[in-house]
């Protein structure tokens, strides 16, 4: 990984350098209260949700919806199960994508977007897809893709209700 050093005075610091298409620093995004959805976040990620959705062939607006229903646009965000970032990657699923660091918007979008992509391509199917993001592919599987939890049931449902809104419709 790129590392910048800062110099403060005397003191040196390195700090990972940010994607270089992340036109978006970290510190101009607001942690939004829980529960609720950051409009500004997702205004200012837009344009790289938009840029990484046609790179895999994945509606914006489902990227936006997952976000929403994730984490509400908060890039900080870190679920109690310990999935962290926009689109709330597991640690596994984040290393098994090549994401280093998690918080790092863009670059949780793009190991986000591959992750849905790849379960899209699975299941022929957004719910089914959703399901399986959300409770995991061994879980969709097991459960002949009619997943029992339900939080999966809620997730699918309400990203279902943001990606219709997102598509104007």
């Amino acid at each position: 990984m790129r590392r910048t050093i800062l110099l403060c005075g005397l003191l040196c610091i390195a700090v990972p350098a940010m994607a270089q298409d992340n036109a978006q620093p970290r510190a101009e995004l607001e942690r939004p209260t829980p529960g609720r959805i950051s409009s500004n976040n997702r205004q200012a990620l837009t344009p790289h949700i938009n840029r990484i959705a046609r790179k895999y062939n994945v509606e914006a607006a489902l990227v936006k919806a997952v976000i929403a229903a994730e984490s509400g646009f908060d890039p900080q965000a870190v679920s109690v199960d310990g999935a962290m970032g926009l689109m709330q990657l597991m640690p596994a699923t984040a290393a098994d994508y090549g994401l280093e660091d998690p918080f790092d918007p863009v670059a949780n979008i793009d190991a986000g977007t591959r992750v849905l992509r790849d379960l899209l391509r699975r299941y022929k199917n957004i719910s089914h897809a959703l399901a399986a993001y959300n409770a995991g592919a061994g879980a969709t599987d097991r459960h002949r893709r009619a997943v029992p939890y339900t939080e999966t049931r809620k997730f699918v449902v309400r990203v279902i209700k943001y990606y219709r809104s997102y598509k104007g419709g």
